[in-house]
C-alpha cells in the first residue's frame, strides 16, 4: 500500500462519515451503502475494509462505545466482502437496488445478532422493535440505487483517474 492509497483510505473514510451526518436527520436514509458498494467493486475488499474500519472508528469516537458502534466493526466489513465477490452481478442499477434494498432490509437484523450474548429473545425483539426503520431502509436504499448508481459510479471513476492516471475498473490500481 503506498501513499495515494493511505491518503485515498482516509479520505472516503471521511466522505462515508460526513455523508451520514448529513443525512442524519432522516430516519435510516442514507447512501453510505452505496458508497461502499461503489468502493468495493471498484477499490476491492481489502481496501474497502481498511476504510468501513476508520469510518466505524470515528462513529465510535463521536457515539462513544456501544454494541451498535461495534456492530459497525463487523457489518460494514462483511457487507464490503459480499459487495467484493458480488460484483460481476452490481453492473446495472437495477441490480444494485435491488441489492440495496435486501441490504436495508437485513440491516436491522445484521446488527440484533451483536446481542446474542443476552439471548434469543433479547435479538428478537430488537430486531422486531426495529422493523419499521428497516423497511425504510429498504425503500430508500431501492431508490438510491436506481436513482444514483450510475452517476456516482461514474464520477468516482473520473476521481479515481485523476488521482492514479488510469482507469480503475476491476480493481486495477
Amino acid at each position: 500500500m503506498n501513499t495515494k492509497d493511505i491518503v485515498l483510505i482516509g479520505l472516503l473514510a471521511a466522505l462515508l462519515k460526513s455523508s451520514q451526518a448529513v443525512l442524519s436527520f432522516l430516519p435510516n436514509i442514507e447512501i453510505v451503502s452505496l458508497l461502499i458498494l461503489i468502493f468495493s467493486i471498484r477499490l476491492g475488499a481489502k481496501r474497502t475494509i481498511y476504510i468501513t474500519v476508520l469510518f466505524s472508528t470515528l462513529n465510535i469516537m463521536i457515539w462513544g462505545l456501544s454494541p451498535a458502534t461495534i456492530g459497525y466493526f463487523f457489518v460494514w466489513s462483511g457487507y464490503s466482502v459480499v459487495c467484493s465477490i458480488c460484483k460481476r452481478f452490481l453492473n446495472k442499477d437495477i441490480n444494485v437496488a435491488i441489492f440495496l434494498g435486501f441490504f436495508g432490509l437485513i440491516f436491522g437484523a445484521l446488527f440484533a445478532l451483536i446481542y446474542l450474548p443476552m439471548g434469543y429473545p433479547y435479538v428478537l425483539t430488537y430486531w422486531i422493535n426495529g422493523l419499521t426503520f428497516d423497511i425504510i431502509h429498504t425503500v430508500s436504499n431501492f431508490i438510491i440505487g436506481l436513482w444514483a448508481f450510475n452517476p456516482v459510479l461514474n464520477g468516482f471513476d473520473r476521481s479515481m483517474k485523476m488521482v492514479y492516471g488510469k482507469n480503475i475498473v476491476d480493481n486495477k490500481l
